[in-house]
């Protein structure tokens, strides 16, 4: 059993906390906290930087807003070790043991189950973040861009299969897990065609993911060359490169020749950018699906014109997707350990930084330089 380096008087951790919009960040030091009954405290192993950490660090996000004066944490994927357990804590989510040591992974979300959300059964928990709170208050780690990670009493926590290597695992806890659920939500029809708008991480993971539920063609647009490469080791059956099409039309015109003229099933927005929706939107034939996933900064405004007529007369549907529900980790990993031999998951975090590189790290996935870049604490 993994075993914890000793560290005389082990006391405090570091953590990297943005302290206004767009930065700077700043190294701090807090006590470790005591540990509930049903908590866990974690160390961090290996913390992704998701796209909606780039929007609340450029404070564009719809949900989690900074200003100077209030501090955050950022930071929720992640793959971690127990590093104490609340004396009622003996099992993970599934029922199986844990102990110190052990490889986990948490959910991003604890859904209130009061909310009306949470009683029609639907994942988007009205108060999902409520748990959000400053470092600067218990239990001081609430995000995972730091070497602790406070796992909240109730919250969903799994852990991690032998055999998964920790830049697989890694991102399980967003990115693989929102898509997964998203993409189940629309369903992909057996021999679908479908559009990824975006190569990073989701993109990337939706790639696959659709893939393995059936989708018979994947396209995947992207500006970034280097993530173009990589998503055909995904399950991409045909990438568009924005340099080499470089207007929406080429765009649009290159996927209706891809599937003889009548456009996709599905078109997944994973990039955040409000100008590729009206693009997308003309991607699809006739009662398809336009899912948005990425669009997490409130406000949509757009270049271009969105012809609504399109949606009337042609039955097409627009579907928006957040989150995800407790069975969807144990899925992944399942998915993971399935296709490990198929895709190269463990080479998906692209950049690894230490927590002094973290405003770097922001900015070059706000860049869209890297595939996703992490930060090891």
């Amino acid at each position: 059993m993994y075993k914890f380096a000793a560290r005389e008087g082990i006391m405090k951790g570091k953590a990297a906390v943005l302290l206004d919009v767009g930065g700077p960040f700043e190294i701090r030091e807090y006590p470790l906290p005591d540990v509930e009954p049903g908590a866990i405290l974690a160390r961090v192993i290996m913390s992704p930087v998701c796209g909606s950490d780039v929007h609340v660090f450029k404070g564009e996000h719809a949900l989690q807003k900074i200003s100077k004066g209030n501090p955050r944490l950022l930071g929720h994927e992640a793959i971690a070790r127990v590093f104490r357990l609340g004396r009622d804590v003996k099992t993970d989510y599934l029922g199986r043991p844990l102990r110190e040591g052990d490889r986990i992974t948490a959910s991003i979300i604890q859904p209130c189950g009061q909310c009306s959300t949470c009683l029609s059964g639907l994942a988007q928990c009205l108060n999902r973040f409520r748990f959000k709170t400053s470092p600067e208050e218990f239990p001081h780690f609430s995000g995972t861009f730091a070497e602790y990670y406070y796992i909240r009493p109730g919250q969903w926590v799994y852990k991690v299969p032998e055999g998964l290597s920790d830049e697989a695992v890694a991102p399980v806890n967003c990115a693989l897990s929102t898509v997964t659920y998203a993409l189940s939500q629309v369903g992909i029809g057996f021999g679908a065609s479908i559009v990824i708008q975006g190569a990073g991480g989701l993109g990337i993971s939706a790639a696959a993911l659709s893939k393995d539920m059936g989708a018979a063609h994947v396209i995947v647009v992207e500006k970034n060359l280097e993530r173009l490469k990589v998503a055909r080791d995904f399950g991409a059956d045909e990438v568009i490169g924005m340099e080499q099409y470089p207007s929406a039309e080429e765009r649009v015109a290159k996927v209706r020749e891809l599937t003889g003229g009548r456009g996709v099933e599905l078109v997944i927005e994973l990039t955040g950018n409000p100008d590729g929706i009206p693009e997308g939107m003309k991607m699809l034939g006739p009662g398809g699906t336009y899912l948005l996933v990425g669009m997490v900064s409130g406000k949509i405004t757009f270049k271009g014109e969105m012809d609504s007529s399109e949606f009337v007369f042609q039955s097409k549907k627009l579907w928006g997707c957040a989150s995800y529900r407790p069975w969807v980790i144990p899925k992944v990993f399942d998915f993971l350990l399935r296709t490990k031999d198929r895709y190269p998951f463990d080479k998906l975090i692209s950049h690894k930084f230490g927590l002094g590189e973290i405003e770097r790290a922001m900015k070059l996935a706000d860049e869209g330089k890297v595939t996703r870049a992490a930060i090891v604490p």
